[in-house]
């Protein structure tokens, strides 16, 4: 609902306008009536409303008075002012307060026909202004941008900023503030596939340099798609030149590290700089599992080593293997190779004791 101040000294046509206009059309809620700009600023400081429609010409403070009133203290209030032909050169003064449109007196059916329709518009503009306030605030919508451009599909991109609710606030988006937000999500990505930081510092300057000299929002927009299929474009090109690396320090940080109960996959992504679900997409494409099987593995795989010296007490095995908790380390011993830690290591130490017997039972 958009709230509505009418103001004007003569009461019959303040009664007609609420009678007239049809509040519904525009989502209109009238939040008072004042006879005079004095009246009026008494109720926007008890109740600031989003339009004041105002006749131009009233005693103690007239309509242009009131729009510099409005100018100088709610700048988010739009004003609309009624005005008679003798006044319109007089009118042209609040230009420099941002009245946003004039109705000329007599106000006739037609005339409330040319108001409502301004008020439409301003409904939809503020409705627009809320929903990019939200979106530009909202992780969910760098996490869906991210997640496109991971996926490096051109349509896909296109259709997100050119399409629904998103494109409808960015071509509402007059002042750029959300294009902006979205222009610096993809850098967020730039960083995260391994562009090197001094050149991301340059290239982020004149990346919005650029964008800010664009003059209407679907030149923003246009120009924000055109940066992510430059940059989707560089990660397919460099992806198997950055992916490789990524992935085999990656497996030597495990190496080194998988035996300390406090290590974990947040961690090996934070030593990398990189997403975690990204760096875990890229490791499972070149390796086909999960950072956490393959990490789990080398775990096991220590642990078994362990198991096999008897002189090691359990308890330290667990330690050693990168397990905090023995209990959980022998629920996953035992997931993964179907035997507690205690009988792996009757059984091994029992082969170990006596080779010649374990030759039998492994060849018949």
């Amino acid at each position: 609902m958009i709230k509505i101040l009418l103001v004007d000294d003569d009461y019959l046509a303040l009664e007609g306008l609420c009678q007239m206009l049809h509040w519904d059309d525009f989502n209109g809620e009238l939040s008072g009536c004042a006879t005079d700009g004095i009246e009026a600023i008494s109720m926007i400081e008890d109740n600031p409303p989003d339009v004041v429609v105002a006749d131009i010409k009233m005693p103690r403070m007239n309509g242009i008075e009131l729009s510099r009133y409005l100018y100088e203290n709610h700048r988010g209030t739009r004003i609309i002012l009624l005005s008679g032909h003798s006044e319109f050169e007089y009118a042209q003064k609040a230009l420099q307060y941002r009245v946003t449109d004039y109705i000329l007196k007599p106000v006739t059916r037609q005339k409330i026909k040319e108001l409502e329709t301004l008020l439409m518009k301003i409904d939809r503009d503020l409705a627009a202004k809320k929903q990019i306030r939200r979106l530009a605030g909202s992780e969910a919508l760098k996490d869906r941008l991210l997640s496109l451009l991971r996926r490096g599909d051109e349509k896909t991109v296109y259709d997100f900023l050119h399409d629904g609710v998103l494109a409808e606030a960015l071509l509402h988006d007059t002042a750029g503030t959300l294009g902006s937000t979205l222009l610096n999500y993809t850098f967020a990505y730039q960083s995260e596939i391994g562009k090197d930081k001094s050149d991301l510092e340059e290239l982020k300057k004149k990346s919005m340099d650029e964008y800010w000299r664009m003059s209407s929002p679907p030149e923003r927009v246009s120009y924000l798609y055109s940066r992510c299929r430059e940059l989707m474009s560089y990660a397919r090109n460099r992806k198997s030149e950055y992916e490789q690396p990524i992935v085999a320090h990656c497996i030597q940080v495990i190496q080194n590290s998988f035996s300390d109960p406090g290590f974990n996959i947040s961690q090996l992504a934070d030593r990398a700089n990189l997403s975690l679900p990204y760096l875990s997409t890229v490791f499972k494409q070149a390796m086909g599992q999960t950072i956490s099987s393959y990490l789990s593995r080398q775990r096991l795989l220590r642990a078994q080593e362990l198991l096999r010296d008897i002189s090691i007490p359990i308890k330290d095995v667990c330690a050693q293997s990168g397990y905090e908790d023995p209990h959980y380390f022998a629920r996953s011993f035992k997931k993964q190779t179907g035997m507690t830690p205690s009988e792996y290591r009757n059984l091994h130490s029992s082969r170990d004791l006596h080779p010649e017997q374990a030759d039998k039972e492994a060849n018949p």
